[in-house]
C-alpha cells in the first residue's frame, strides 16, 4: 500500500469524526479539576505527564505495540492474553469501561469498512467472552491490518491519548483552545521519548503505577455532577 493511502488510514483512525466515542472521558482529570487539584495550563501538563508516564505508558502504549507485533505474525492467542493482562491493570472501573467500549467501537466500524479474516475472527473471540476488547490491543492490530508502520502507530496512539486528556481540560478548567495547543505542543517531545522508551520493551514489561489519578478517576462516579464519563 502507498504511504499516501496508509497516512489516510491513520488520520480516518484518529480523527474526532471517527465514532470512537472517546471524547467522552477524561480518564480522572475531571475528579482532579472538581477538586481544585488540576487548574490552568501548568496544572493540566503536570497531570497529564503523571498520566502519560505513570499510567499509559507502559500499559495501554505498551500493548499497542505488543498487540501490532503479535497481529504481524498472526498471534491470535497471544493478542488476547495482552487482552487480558490489559484489563487487569485498570483498576478504576469507569477507565476500564471506557476503554472497552472505545475499543468494540473502532474494531465494529473498522469490521464494516475492510475485509479482514483476522479482525473478524478477533471480533467473534470477544463476542465469545473469550477476551475483552480494549482500546490498546484493538488499536494495535486495526493498524498492522490498515499496513501503517509500527512506529506510526505507537506515535498515533500516545498523541491521541494526550489530545483526548487535553481536550477535556479545555472544557473543564476551562481554557482557551490557544492553551490546549500549546499544552500539546510542550508534550510532544515526551510523546516522542515515551515511543522510543516503549519500542524495546516486551509483555514482561506491562506495568501501571499512578495511584492518585487511578484513585481520582475511582472517585469520578461519586461527583455530584459530571460532563465526562470518567
Amino acid at each position: 500500500m502507498d504511504s499516501g493511502m496508509s497516512l489516510l488510514n491513520l488520520l480516518q483512525l484518529t480523527d474526532s469524526f471517527f465514532p470512537s466515542g472517546g471524547f467522552a472521558y477524561s480518564w480522572g482529570l475531571e475528579t482532579c479539576v472538581s477538586g481544585g487539584m488540576v487548574d490552568g495550563v501548568e496544572g493540566l501538563r503536570k497531570f497529564l505527564t503523571a498520566y502519560l508516564v505513570g499510567q499509559f505508558a507502559r500499559s495501554d502504549a505498551l500493548v499497542v505495540k505488543l498487540a501490532f507485533e503479535a497481529a504481524e505474525k498472526g498471534d491470535l492467542p497471544a493478542i488476547i492474553r495482552l487482552d487480558k493482562k490489559l484489563n487487569a491493570v485498570k483498576t478504576a472501573r469507569e477507565c476500564r469501561e471506557g476503554s472497552l467500549q472505545i475499543g468494540r467501537q473502532i474494531l465494529r466500524v473498522i469490521n464494516m469498512l475492510r475485509e479482514s479474516a483476522f479482525l473478524r475472527e478477533f471480533a467473534s473471540c470477544i463476542e465469545a467472552e473469550e477476551s475483552w476488547g480494549h482500546h490498546a490491543p484493538v488499536f494495535g492490530v486495526v493498524c498492522q491490518v490498515l499496513e501503517l508502520s509500527k512506529r506510526s502507530c505507537l506515535d498515533a496512539f500516545l498523541y491521541q491519548a494526550a489530545l483526548g486528556v487535553v481536550s477535556a481540560g479545555v472544557r473543564l478548567i476551562p481554557l482557551g483552545h490557544m492553551d490546549g495547543q500549546r499544552a500539546l505542543e510542550r508534550i510532544k517531545p515526551l510523546l516522542v521519548s515515551l515511543g522510543n522508551e516503549i519500542d524495546p520493551l516486551s509483555e514482561n514489561d506491562i506495568s501501571s503505577f499512578a495511584p492518585g489519578i487511578e484513585i481520582r478517576a475511582m472517585q469520578h462516579e461519586t461527583l455530584y455532577s459530571r460532563m465526562f464519563r470518567s
